[in-house]
């Protein structure tokens, strides 16, 4: 507990420690009696245009201002004072950025809203392409599909995309030691693609040494440069793919370490993606404009948040100018049943505490930590106060950042999140990372099936351990009784029966010898024993 409150003083100090982040430029008023109440929100997304919501505390005059830059343009006037408005913008481009200002006036007082972004609907086809290097549970796919469970899918994608680019490739790459994809880039550039690239200031990434022919900008001197992304062909409705996910460019979190990889192939997320690379970059020409760059803490919040791809609400987030760590709390106050999280660094206190609270409010968990050593690691913190969590102790690094939500639960809302940022005060105040939070059964089932996996090769089953609990349990498959036989039952806690999933459909505090099950609907099963000597597994079948 005394680390956590550490960590939160000197959380409280970056602010003052670092850079002040300069805000969008606005036109509001220093004092006024009127103020907005809410928005602008954006709501109706289309390709030909989207809604804008705002409310003000006294009836207000409007004006509506929008275009293509923060200098807007065309301008819709309200045609009588109100408190709240719901206006529809229509006739714009598919797959464009436009930038939205509102000025409120009452009483001849004028108050300005922020200038801010919102993306039509693009022409992409919308595909997700999910994959992960290691094998996941693929029993509890259905419909769901990974398009690759290897190092070889991965890097065959990877490089597929950038020898399949036409105009433009921007990456922005913490780590890379891969010559093979340094080489695609080379062949692209040699012939005729735009290639730029983002490196970290802080680590070697000896594929860029010697310095390719296509410019390489190292950056963020104050924290990390720690994004994963690459975008190919933003300009290109048919063509446009955001790069993203866990995985660095280099051997071991590609063959070894656990890691996943998305490709999406809509045009208005490239736009935003290229938007938060060339504030990085300091401009939008081929070769990086070092007084206008910005990194880290000096970043805006200055893209767009909310797309509709092939029809999924899908979230995008840039560190640390949006406010990652809301988001991450946010998704998992959002499970009304189950939340699975696997993590590399754990050390921030509010998702910690949101998780604790979700547990709290009976939603079942289950998580992963890689760095719980880590000084401030929830880890400790959270299993005392009753998450279902544990180390990863595999010698390859559990390096995913996720979070999977209701994923077996459709009238709830499944959603992931994922990306480069690490559940750490760092990446929400210092780092540059992304998130996605997407909004879909099928993906959530993905990740979730990727989860099951790793918890299963991760607890102990009771036939493999060696220790000196004896426990048997039948028959198996089982009906409406299963039977549990146990030398030593004082040294168990608790128990509990989870399916697939892990949800938890029965629980106890003492261990009885008759289990029954009749309620369980037909499936698979594991028997879960909490006690003196750990963590001990039964997987069953329920007929």
């Amino acid at each position: 507990m005394l680390i956590r409150q550490f960590c939160s003083v000197f959380i409280a100090l970056i602010p003052v420690l670092l850079t002040a982040r300069e805000p969008i430029p606005t036109l509001e008023s220093e004092a006024s009696a009127l103020s907005f109440t809410n928005g602008p929100l954006f709501s109706n997304w289309q390709t030909t245009g989207f809604t804008v919501h705002w409310s003000t505390n006294f009836p207000s005059g409007a004006t509506l201002r929008y275009g293509l830059s923060p200098a807007l343009g065309e301008v819709w006037t309200a045609p009588a004072p109100s408190t709240s408005f719901t206006v529809p913008i229509t006739g714009l481009d598919a797959g464009t950025i436009y930038w939205v200002q509102i000025e409120a006036v009452y009483n001849g007082e004028a108050v300005f809203s922020a200038i801010m972004p919102c993306a039509t609907v693009s022409e992409s086809s919308g595909q997700i392409k999910v994959y992960f290097n290691h094998d996941i549970e693929e029993s509890m796919l259905g419909d769901a599909q990974p398009y690759g469970l290897d190092y070889d899918a991965c890097r065959n994608e990877i490089i597929g995309r950038i020898d399949a680019a036409q105009q433009t490739i921007d990456v922005a790459m913490y780590n890379n030691n891969r010559t093979d994809l340094t080489n695609a880039l080379k062949q692209a550039h040699a012939r005729g693609v735009r290639v730029r690239y983002i490196a970290a200031e802080a680590t070697n990434n000896s594929a860029l040494n010697p310095a390719p022919a296509f410019p390489v900008l190292y950056g963020n001197d104050e924290a990390l440069m720690h994004n994963k992304f690459m975008v190919v062909d933003a300009d290109l409705p048919d063509a446009a793919w955001v790069m993203g996910g866990s995985m660095n460019w280099t051997f071991n979190n590609m063959n070894d370490d656990y890691n996943n990889l998305l490709f999406i192939q809509d045009q208005s997320l490239a736009k935003a993606y290229v938007l938060e690379f060339e504030e990085m970059w300091g401009g939008n020409g081929p070769n990086p404009v070092y007084a206008n760059s910005r990194f880290g803490s000096a970043k805006q919040d200055n893209t767009p948040h909310t797309f509709i791809i092939g029809g999924i609400l899908v979230e995008c987030w840039f560190s640390p100018s949006d406010g990652v760590t809301d988001k991450i709390v946010e998704t998992i106050q959002s499970a009304q049943e189950q939340v699975d999280f696997a993590l590399f660094t754990f050390t921030h206190n509010d998702a910690g505490d949101a998780l604790i609270d979700a547990h709290n409010a009976g939603v079942n968990e289950r998580g992963f930590i890689e760095n719980i050593s880590d000084p401030g690691c929830e880890y400790n913190y959270i299993l005392a106060n009753g998450v279902d969590v544990l180390p990863h102790p595999d010698p390859a690094l559990f390096h995913h950042k996720y979070v999977v939500a209701d994923a077996f639960w459709p009238n709830s809302d499944p959603q992931v999140l994922t990306g480069s940022h690490n559940w750490s005060y760092t990446a929400e105040s210092a780092n540059d990372e992304n998130t996605l939070v997407i909004h879909d059964t099928d993906i959530a089932r993905l990740f979730a099936a990727e989860f099951q996996r790793r918890w299963s090769e991760n607890t102990t089953p009771v036939s493999q351990t060696s220790n000196p609990v004896a426990v048997s349990a039948s028959p198996n498959p089982v009906l409406d009784r299963l039977l549990v036989e146990i030398d030593n039952p004082e040294s168990i806690d608790r128990w509990q029966i989870n399916d697939m999933t892990g949800r938890v459909w029965i629980r106890g505090d003492v261990l009885i010898r008759q289990i029954g099950t009749e309620q369980l609907p037909s499936g698979a099963y594991t028997l879960v024993l909490y006690g003196d000597h750990g963590l001990l597994t039964f997987p069953f079948q329920k007929i």
